[in-house]
């Protein structure tokens, strides 16, 4: 990853109004990187996590911390998150992963030159194009029957959203006389 490298993407679901997610790499410590999602549908969700190796297995997360809208960002704890647990085996994938060859793409943010990549698994199919020359992933279309995500843009010079030191997440007190795991005493 490099420091700074951003993507910005319109993304829709079938019978959602379209959203915008920006993805950028903003520091590092170490090994470890910082990668910052910011996703804006009704307010601004900032997630920002320091990450090593791949930042899809949960086991290379080391912090996180998110941020709605005004409020204060916050440390979040990382066990339920995948911390702390044995790492999961790989699968084989159950679908087959098709190369459909070098193509030009049209998206928002222009036109690319791309590999178009086809994912299938039974009925399911997820065509994505993927070009090195957008950070930090290299995506640049993706679609599949209810979904599409398209580049609007990307460059360099990313810096951190979350300024302010976060708090430690506090787990939220239990009702006087819940046992956990129990829904509310009936009638109340």
């Amino acid at each position: 990853p490099v420091v700074g490298s951003w993507a910005e993407y319109q993304v829709k679901g079938k019978g959602e109004a379209p959203m915008r997610m920006k993805i950028a790499i903003v520091g590092k410590e170490g090994p470890c990187y910082w990668y910052e999602t910011i996703v804006q549908a009704r307010e601004r969700m900032v997630t920002k996590m320091l990450v090593s190796g791949n930042p899809s297995d949960q086991q290379n997360l080391k912090k996180m911390i998110v941020k709605s809208g005004s409020e204060q960002a916050m440390e979040m704890p990382l066990m339920g998150m995948g911390m702390g647990r044995q790492p999961v085996k790989s699968q084989k994938p159950q679908g087959k992963a098709i190369d459909k060859g070098i193509e030009k793409v049209t998206v928002p943010a222009g036109t690319f030159s791309a590999r178009h990549m086809r994912y299938v698994e039974g009925s399911d199919v997820v065509d994505a194009w993927v070009s090195e020359k957008v950070p930090p992933y290299g995506l640049v279309k993706s679609k599949a029957k209810d979904f599409e995500m398209v580049l609007i843009g990307a460059g360099t010079g990313a810096k951190s959203l979350i300024t302010e030191t976060p708090k430690k997440f506090d787990m939220p007190m239990m009702p006087q006389g819940m046992m956990p795991g129990m829904g509310y005493p009936a009638g109340k």
